[in-house]
Protein backbone atom coordinates (compact mmCIF):
# COMPACT_ATOMS: atom_id res chain seq x y z
CA UNK A 1 0.00 0.00 0.00
CA UNK A 2 1.06 3.59 -0.50
CA UNK A 3 2.03 6.00 2.26
CA UNK A 4 -0.66 6.59 4.86
CA UNK A 5 -2.00 10.15 4.92
CA UNK A 6 -1.97 12.03 8.21
CA UNK A 7 -4.54 14.73 8.93
CA UNK A 8 -3.08 18.08 9.97
CA UNK A 9 -4.72 21.43 10.41
CA UNK A 10 -3.13 23.99 8.16
CA UNK A 11 -3.58 27.70 8.55
CA UNK A 12 -2.92 30.40 5.98
CA UNK A 13 0.60 30.98 7.32
CA UNK A 14 1.61 27.31 7.05
CA UNK A 15 0.23 27.15 3.49
CA UNK A 16 2.34 30.17 2.53
CA UNK A 17 5.46 28.55 4.01
CA UNK A 18 4.73 25.31 2.16
CA UNK A 19 4.31 27.21 -1.10
CA UNK A 20 7.62 29.00 -0.49
CA UNK A 21 9.46 25.74 0.20
CA UNK A 22 8.05 24.12 -2.94
CA UNK A 23 9.12 27.17 -4.97
CA UNK A 24 12.65 26.95 -3.51
CA UNK A 25 12.95 23.36 -4.65
CA UNK A 26 12.42 24.45 -8.26
CA UNK A 27 14.96 27.28 -8.21
CA UNK A 28 18.53 27.19 -9.52
CA UNK A 29 21.64 28.05 -7.51
CA UNK A 30 22.01 31.68 -8.79
CA UNK A 31 18.40 32.46 -7.85
CA UNK A 32 18.81 30.93 -4.39
CA UNK A 33 22.00 32.91 -3.82
CA UNK A 34 20.15 36.11 -4.68
CA UNK A 35 17.24 35.29 -2.38
CA UNK A 36 19.17 34.18 0.71
CA UNK A 37 20.13 37.80 1.45
CA UNK A 38 16.55 38.99 1.96
CA UNK A 39 14.90 35.74 2.98
CA UNK A 40 13.58 34.98 6.47
CA UNK A 41 14.06 31.28 5.73
CA UNK A 42 17.83 31.32 5.23
CA UNK A 43 18.36 27.95 6.87
CA UNK A 44 16.04 26.27 4.41
CA UNK A 45 17.64 27.97 1.40
CA UNK A 46 21.01 26.90 2.81
CA UNK A 47 19.82 23.27 2.86
CA UNK A 48 18.71 23.59 -0.77
CA UNK A 49 22.05 25.06 -1.77
CA UNK A 50 23.86 22.20 -0.04
CA UNK A 51 21.88 19.80 -2.17
CA UNK A 52 22.38 21.67 -5.44
CA UNK A 53 25.83 23.29 -5.36
CA UNK A 54 28.49 21.57 -7.48
CA UNK A 55 32.08 22.47 -8.34
CA UNK A 56 31.10 24.80 -11.16
CA UNK A 57 29.01 26.82 -8.68
CA UNK A 58 31.96 27.49 -6.34
CA UNK A 59 32.87 30.87 -7.92
CA UNK A 60 29.24 32.01 -7.59
CA UNK A 61 29.12 31.08 -3.92
CA UNK A 62 32.46 32.78 -3.26
CA UNK A 63 31.23 36.01 -4.88
CA UNK A 64 28.07 35.85 -2.76
CA UNK A 65 30.22 35.42 0.37
CA UNK A 66 32.35 38.42 -0.60
CA UNK A 67 29.35 40.66 -1.24
CA UNK A 68 27.06 39.26 1.45
CA UNK A 69 26.15 40.61 4.85
CA UNK A 70 27.89 39.22 7.93
CA UNK A 71 24.69 37.47 9.01
CA UNK A 72 24.46 35.66 5.65
CA UNK A 73 28.06 34.49 5.26
CA UNK A 74 27.91 31.56 7.74
CA UNK A 75 24.98 30.10 5.77
CA UNK A 76 26.94 30.33 2.54
CA UNK A 77 30.11 28.85 4.04
CA UNK A 78 28.13 25.88 5.38
CA UNK A 79 27.12 25.06 1.82
CA UNK A 80 30.64 23.67 1.33
CA UNK A 81 30.21 21.18 4.18
CA UNK A 82 28.49 18.73 1.85
CA UNK A 83 30.48 19.50 -1.31
CA UNK A 84 33.85 18.43 0.13
CA UNK A 85 35.82 18.61 -3.13
CA UNK A 86 39.36 19.81 -3.74
CA UNK A 87 38.10 22.99 -5.40
CA UNK A 88 35.76 23.78 -2.49
CA UNK A 89 38.53 23.15 0.05
CA UNK A 90 40.91 25.44 -1.81
CA UNK A 91 38.27 28.16 -1.85
CA UNK A 92 37.75 27.80 1.91
CA UNK A 93 41.48 27.98 2.58
CA UNK A 94 41.58 31.25 0.66
CA UNK A 95 39.12 32.98 3.00
CA UNK A 96 40.21 31.51 6.34
CA UNK A 97 41.60 34.83 7.58
CA UNK A 98 38.94 37.06 5.99
CA UNK A 99 35.68 38.51 7.28
CA UNK A 100 34.42 38.33 10.88
CA UNK A 101 35.32 35.61 13.37
CA UNK A 102 31.94 33.89 13.23
CA UNK A 103 32.58 33.33 9.53
CA UNK A 104 36.17 32.21 10.16
CA UNK A 105 34.90 29.64 12.65
CA UNK A 106 32.48 28.22 10.08
CA UNK A 107 35.29 28.10 7.51
CA UNK A 108 37.49 26.17 9.94
CA UNK A 109 34.69 23.68 10.63
CA UNK A 110 33.94 23.20 6.93
CA UNK A 111 37.64 22.53 6.35
CA UNK A 112 37.77 20.12 9.28
CA UNK A 113 34.96 17.89 8.01
CA UNK A 114 36.60 17.96 4.58
CA UNK A 115 39.71 16.43 6.13
CA UNK A 116 41.78 19.58 6.59
CA UNK A 117 42.52 20.56 10.21
CA UNK A 118 44.41 23.70 9.21
CA UNK A 119 41.43 25.88 10.02
CA UNK A 120 41.28 24.59 13.61
CA UNK A 121 45.04 25.26 13.93
CA UNK A 122 44.39 28.82 12.79
CA UNK A 123 41.63 29.28 15.40
CA UNK A 124 43.83 27.87 18.17
CA UNK A 125 46.72 30.20 17.37
CA UNK A 126 44.43 33.22 17.00
CA UNK A 127 42.46 32.44 20.17
CA UNK A 128 45.60 32.44 22.26
CA UNK A 129 46.77 35.80 20.95
CA UNK A 130 46.51 38.47 23.69
CA UNK A 131 45.17 41.07 21.28
CA UNK A 132 42.11 39.07 20.30
CA UNK A 133 38.96 40.89 21.42
CA UNK A 134 36.43 39.36 23.83
CA UNK A 135 33.62 39.57 21.26
CA UNK A 136 35.77 37.67 18.76
CA UNK A 137 36.65 35.01 21.32
CA UNK A 138 32.94 34.56 22.07
CA UNK A 139 32.39 33.87 18.37
CA UNK A 140 35.23 31.33 18.19
CA UNK A 141 35.03 29.46 21.50
CA UNK A 142 32.11 27.29 20.45
CA UNK A 143 34.11 25.95 17.50
CA UNK A 144 37.11 25.10 19.67
CA UNK A 145 34.99 23.56 22.41
CA UNK A 146 33.06 21.28 20.05
CA UNK A 147 33.92 17.54 19.98
CA UNK A 148 34.81 17.65 16.27
CA UNK A 149 37.66 20.13 16.81
CA UNK A 150 40.14 17.38 17.75
CA UNK A 151 43.62 18.08 19.14
CA UNK A 152 42.07 18.14 22.60
CA UNK A 153 45.32 18.53 24.53
CA UNK A 154 46.45 21.54 22.53
CA UNK A 155 42.98 23.12 22.49
CA UNK A 156 42.59 22.59 26.25
CA UNK A 157 45.90 24.32 26.95
CA UNK A 158 44.96 27.38 24.90
CA UNK A 159 41.48 27.58 26.43
CA UNK A 160 42.94 27.31 29.94
CA UNK A 161 45.55 29.97 29.27
CA UNK A 162 42.85 32.41 28.18
CA UNK A 163 40.49 31.35 30.99
CA UNK A 164 43.15 31.98 33.62
CA UNK A 165 43.34 35.69 32.69
CA UNK A 166 39.79 36.37 31.47
CA UNK A 167 37.48 38.77 33.35
CA UNK A 168 34.37 38.83 31.13
CA UNK A 169 31.72 36.72 32.89
CA UNK A 170 29.95 35.54 29.74
CA UNK A 171 33.19 34.43 28.11
CA UNK A 172 34.34 32.72 31.32
CA UNK A 173 31.15 30.65 31.35
CA UNK A 174 31.67 29.62 27.73
CA UNK A 175 35.32 28.83 28.38
CA UNK A 176 34.50 26.65 31.39
CA UNK A 177 32.10 24.62 29.27
CA UNK A 178 34.62 24.33 26.43
CA UNK A 179 37.44 23.31 28.77
CA UNK A 180 35.26 20.61 30.36
CA UNK A 181 34.49 19.16 26.93
CA UNK A 182 38.21 18.57 26.33
CA UNK A 183 38.41 16.27 29.36
CA UNK A 184 41.99 17.27 30.16
CA UNK A 185 42.70 16.87 33.93
CA UNK A 186 45.64 19.28 33.71
CA UNK A 187 43.02 22.05 33.51
CA UNK A 188 41.67 21.26 36.99
CA UNK A 189 43.77 23.84 38.92
CA UNK A 190 42.53 26.71 36.74
CA UNK A 191 38.90 25.58 36.86
CA UNK A 192 39.01 25.06 40.66
CA UNK A 193 39.86 28.74 41.13
CA UNK A 194 36.47 29.72 39.72
CA UNK A 195 34.71 27.33 42.11
CA UNK A 196 36.24 28.89 45.23
CA UNK A 197 33.59 31.60 45.64
CA UNK A 198 30.26 29.95 46.51
CA UNK A 199 28.42 33.16 45.69
CA UNK A 200 30.48 33.86 42.57
CA UNK A 201 28.85 34.62 39.24
CA UNK A 202 30.36 31.52 37.60
CA UNK A 203 30.24 29.15 40.59
CA UNK A 204 27.71 26.74 39.10
CA UNK A 205 29.45 26.67 35.72
CA UNK A 206 32.75 25.92 37.45
CA UNK A 207 31.18 23.06 39.43
CA UNK A 208 29.68 21.62 36.24
CA UNK A 209 33.10 21.76 34.55
CA UNK A 210 34.79 20.09 37.51
CA UNK A 211 32.21 17.30 37.48
CA UNK A 212 32.87 16.64 33.80
CA UNK A 213 36.59 16.60 34.53
CA UNK A 214 35.98 13.84 37.09
CA UNK A 215 36.22 15.61 40.44
CA UNK A 216 34.00 13.83 42.99
CA UNK A 217 34.15 16.60 45.59
CA UNK A 218 32.57 18.98 43.05
CA UNK A 219 29.75 16.50 42.51
CA UNK A 220 28.95 16.51 46.23
CA UNK A 221 28.94 20.31 46.27
CA UNK A 222 26.67 20.35 43.20
CA UNK A 223 24.18 18.08 44.94
CA UNK A 224 24.25 20.43 47.92
CA UNK A 225 23.35 23.31 45.59
CA UNK A 226 20.40 21.33 44.17
CA UNK A 227 19.14 20.34 47.60
CA UNK A 228 19.30 23.98 48.66
CA UNK A 229 17.19 24.92 45.63
CA UNK A 230 19.74 27.30 44.18
CA UNK A 231 20.25 26.10 40.58
CA UNK A 232 18.02 25.61 37.53
CA UNK A 233 20.60 25.85 34.72
CA UNK A 234 20.07 22.91 32.28
CA UNK A 235 23.84 22.64 31.63
CA UNK A 236 24.40 22.06 35.35
CA UNK A 237 22.03 19.09 35.38
CA UNK A 238 23.50 17.79 32.13
CA UNK A 239 26.92 17.69 33.80
CA UNK A 240 25.43 15.70 36.67
CA UNK A 241 23.89 13.25 34.19
CA UNK A 242 27.24 12.75 32.49
CA UNK A 243 29.53 12.86 35.50
CA UNK A 244 27.37 11.39 38.24
CA UNK A 245 26.89 7.70 38.87
CA UNK A 246 24.11 5.53 40.26
CA UNK A 247 25.18 6.40 43.80
CA UNK A 248 23.74 9.93 43.54
CA UNK A 249 20.25 8.82 42.50
CA UNK A 250 18.84 8.56 46.06
CA UNK A 251 19.82 12.18 46.76
CA UNK A 252 18.23 13.34 43.49
CA UNK A 253 15.00 11.48 44.31
CA UNK A 254 14.93 12.95 47.79
CA UNK A 255 15.43 16.45 46.39
CA UNK A 256 12.61 15.95 43.90
CA UNK A 257 10.26 14.90 46.68
CA UNK A 258 11.28 17.69 49.05
CA UNK A 259 11.70 20.78 46.87
CA UNK A 260 8.80 22.98 45.83
CA UNK A 261 10.40 25.00 43.05
CA UNK A 262 8.74 23.76 39.84
CA UNK A 263 11.68 24.57 37.57
CA UNK A 264 14.10 22.58 39.72
CA UNK A 265 11.66 19.67 39.95
CA UNK A 266 11.35 19.67 36.15
CA UNK A 267 15.14 19.47 35.83
CA UNK A 268 15.27 16.65 38.37
CA UNK A 269 12.58 14.64 36.60
CA UNK A 270 14.48 15.02 33.34
CA UNK A 271 17.76 14.05 35.01
CA UNK A 272 16.34 10.97 36.72
CA UNK A 273 14.68 9.93 33.48
CA UNK A 274 17.84 10.25 31.42
CA UNK A 275 19.81 8.40 34.10
CA UNK A 276 17.26 5.57 33.75
CA UNK A 277 16.30 5.53 37.43
CA UNK A 278 13.34 3.16 37.61
CA UNK A 279 13.13 3.63 41.37
CA UNK A 280 11.85 7.13 40.64
CA UNK A 281 8.72 5.76 38.94
CA UNK A 282 6.64 5.67 42.12
CA UNK A 283 7.42 9.35 42.66
CA UNK A 284 6.68 10.12 39.01
CA UNK A 285 3.30 8.40 39.38
CA UNK A 286 2.39 10.81 42.18
CA UNK A 287 3.63 13.87 40.30
CA UNK A 288 1.70 12.85 37.18
CA UNK A 289 -1.45 13.72 39.17
CA UNK A 290 -0.16 17.20 40.00
CA UNK A 291 -2.32 20.24 39.36
CA UNK A 292 0.68 21.91 37.74
CA UNK A 293 0.42 21.07 34.04
CA UNK A 294 4.16 21.30 33.32
CA UNK A 295 5.01 19.10 36.28
CA UNK A 296 2.40 16.44 35.50
CA UNK A 297 3.38 16.36 31.81
CA UNK A 298 7.09 16.02 32.62
CA UNK A 299 6.40 13.25 35.15
CA UNK A 300 4.27 11.41 32.63
CA UNK A 301 7.03 11.69 30.00
CA UNK A 302 9.38 10.16 32.53
CA UNK A 303 6.95 7.33 33.24
CA UNK A 304 6.53 6.53 29.57
CA UNK A 305 10.29 6.70 28.94
CA UNK A 306 11.04 4.31 31.82
CA UNK A 307 7.97 2.14 31.44
CA UNK A 308 8.45 -1.56 32.09
CA UNK A 309 6.19 -4.43 32.98
CA UNK A 310 6.57 -3.62 36.66
CA UNK A 311 4.93 -0.22 36.13
CA UNK A 312 1.86 -1.44 34.23
CA UNK A 313 -0.47 -0.96 37.24
CA UNK A 314 0.72 2.63 37.59
CA UNK A 315 0.13 3.31 33.89
CA UNK A 316 -3.37 1.86 34.05
CA UNK A 317 -4.22 4.31 36.85
CA UNK A 318 -3.20 7.19 34.56
CA UNK A 319 -5.61 6.25 31.77
CA UNK A 320 -8.14 8.71 33.24
CA UNK A 321 -5.93 11.68 32.34
CA UNK A 322 -7.90 14.72 31.21
CA UNK A 323 -5.92 15.14 28.00
CA UNK A 324 -6.95 12.87 25.09
CA UNK A 325 -3.52 12.78 23.44
CA UNK A 326 -1.96 11.83 26.79
CA UNK A 327 -4.47 9.00 27.27
CA UNK A 328 -3.57 7.71 23.82
CA UNK A 329 0.18 7.80 24.59
CA UNK A 330 -0.43 5.81 27.78
CA UNK A 331 -2.58 3.27 25.97
CA UNK A 332 0.06 2.90 23.27
CA UNK A 333 2.78 2.33 25.88
CA UNK A 334 0.63 -0.32 27.57
CA UNK A 335 0.17 -2.11 24.25
CA UNK A 336 3.93 -2.07 23.75
CA UNK A 337 4.17 -3.74 27.16
CA UNK A 338 1.68 -6.39 26.00
CA UNK A 339 -1.20 -5.03 28.08
CA UNK A 340 -4.58 -4.29 26.48
CA UNK A 341 -6.08 -2.19 29.29
CA UNK A 342 -5.89 0.89 27.10
CA UNK A 343 -7.92 -0.52 24.18
CA UNK A 344 -11.27 0.86 25.46
CA UNK A 345 -9.64 4.29 25.63
CA UNK A 346 -8.49 4.04 22.02
CA UNK A 347 -11.91 2.87 20.88
CA UNK A 348 -13.55 5.81 22.62
CA UNK A 349 -11.14 8.29 21.03
CA UNK A 350 -12.15 7.10 17.56
CA UNK A 351 -15.34 9.06 18.21
CA UNK A 352 -13.49 12.18 19.32
CA UNK A 353 -14.50 15.37 17.50
CA UNK A 354 -10.86 16.04 16.60
CA UNK A 355 -9.63 14.26 13.48
CA UNK A 356 -6.07 14.55 14.81
CA UNK A 357 -7.06 12.58 17.92
CA UNK A 358 -8.94 10.00 15.82
CA UNK A 359 -5.85 9.40 13.69
CA UNK A 360 -3.57 9.26 16.76
CA UNK A 361 -5.85 6.66 18.36
CA UNK A 362 -5.68 4.30 15.41
CA UNK A 363 -1.95 4.92 14.93
CA UNK A 364 -1.42 3.76 18.51
CA UNK A 365 -2.53 0.31 17.42
CA UNK A 366 -0.35 0.32 14.30
CA UNK A 367 2.48 -1.80 15.66
CA UNK A 368 0.47 -4.03 17.99
CA UNK A 369 0.64 -7.83 17.69
CA UNK A 370 -2.35 -8.71 19.86
CA UNK A 371 -5.45 -10.53 18.62
CA UNK A 372 -7.59 -8.20 20.71
CA UNK A 373 -6.92 -5.24 18.40
CA UNK A 374 -8.23 -6.95 15.25
CA UNK A 375 -11.91 -6.32 16.03
CA UNK A 376 -11.19 -2.65 16.71
CA UNK A 377 -9.16 -2.29 13.52
CA UNK A 378 -12.03 -3.82 11.51
CA UNK A 379 -14.39 -1.33 13.12
CA UNK A 380 -12.05 1.54 12.23
CA UNK A 381 -11.80 0.37 8.61
CA UNK A 382 -15.34 1.70 8.13
CA UNK A 383 -14.69 4.97 10.00
CA UNK A 384 -16.06 8.20 8.54
CA UNK A 385 -12.52 9.65 8.55
CA UNK A 386 -10.65 8.47 5.44
CA UNK A 387 -7.26 8.78 7.13
CA UNK A 388 -8.41 6.55 9.96
CA UNK A 389 -9.66 3.98 7.44
CA UNK A 390 -6.33 3.96 5.59
CA UNK A 391 -4.24 3.61 8.74
CA UNK A 392 -6.56 0.95 10.15
CA UNK A 393 -6.36 -1.14 6.98
CA UNK A 394 -2.56 -0.99 6.78
CA UNK A 395 -2.35 -1.75 10.52
CA UNK A 396 -4.60 -4.77 10.08
CA UNK A 397 -2.32 -6.16 7.36
CA UNK A 398 0.67 -5.69 9.66
CA UNK A 399 -1.08 -7.24 12.68
CA UNK A 400 -2.35 -10.28 10.78
CA UNK A 401 1.07 -10.73 9.22
CA UNK A 402 2.64 -10.72 12.71
CA UNK A 403 0.04 -13.16 14.09
CA UNK A 404 0.25 -15.48 11.07
CA UNK A 405 3.81 -15.11 9.72
CA UNK A 406 3.35 -18.10 7.41
CA UNK A 407 0.55 -16.41 5.46
CA UNK A 408 0.42 -13.46 3.08
CA UNK A 409 -2.35 -10.88 3.48
CA UNK A 410 -3.61 -8.51 0.80
CA UNK A 411 -6.83 -6.62 1.31
CA UNK A 412 -7.38 -6.67 -2.43
CA UNK A 413 -8.20 -10.35 -2.05
CA UNK A 414 -11.49 -9.43 -0.38
CA UNK A 415 -12.04 -6.29 -2.46
CA UNK A 416 -11.37 -3.76 0.30
CA UNK A 417 -10.49 -0.20 -0.64
CA UNK A 418 -10.57 2.59 2.00
CA UNK A 419 -12.10 4.94 -0.58
CA UNK A 420 -14.75 2.51 -1.79
CA UNK A 421 -18.40 2.95 -0.79
CA UNK A 422 -18.77 -0.85 -0.83
CA UNK A 423 -16.15 -1.49 1.83
CA UNK A 424 -18.64 -2.95 4.35
CA UNK A 425 -18.94 -6.15 2.32
CA UNK A 426 -15.17 -6.64 2.30
CA UNK A 427 -14.94 -5.96 6.03
CA UNK A 428 -17.63 -8.55 6.71
CA UNK A 429 -15.65 -11.15 4.73
CA UNK A 430 -12.61 -10.45 6.90
CA UNK A 431 -14.73 -10.76 10.06
CA UNK A 432 -16.01 -14.18 8.98
CA UNK A 433 -12.46 -15.32 8.19
CA UNK A 434 -11.21 -13.97 11.52
CA UNK A 435 -13.93 -15.80 13.48
CA UNK A 436 -12.80 -19.05 11.89
CA UNK A 437 -9.06 -18.55 12.25
CA UNK A 438 -8.39 -16.39 15.33
CA UNK A 439 -7.59 -19.40 17.51
CA UNK A 440 -4.98 -20.82 15.11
Amino acid sequence: MGPVPVVRRRGIKSKMITAFLCFALLQDVPELLDQIVESKNRSYIESQLRFKVKDHHVPLVMRAIAKGLAVVRPHLVRVFQTLRTGLALKALQGIQDKYDWACRGEVAYARKISGDSGGIDYLVISFGHPRMKTADRLAVVRFLGAPYAGKKKRVAQVLCRVLDKETDVILIKRLLTAVAEQGDPTCLPVVRRFAEEVDGKVYHEALAALILLGEREALDRALDEIEAGRVTDPAFYLAIQKGGGRSILPRLRAALEKLEDVNIRLRLIDTLTKMRDRKALSLFNKLAKSENVSLSRSALNGILALAGRGNVPGLIKLLDNKDASTRIRIAKTLLALDDISGLPVLEKELSNTSQVIQVAAIQAMGGCRRKEVVALLLLAMDHKNGSVRSIASSSLVYTLGALFPYRQFTLGQVGYNPSSSDRKTAIEKIRVWWAENRED
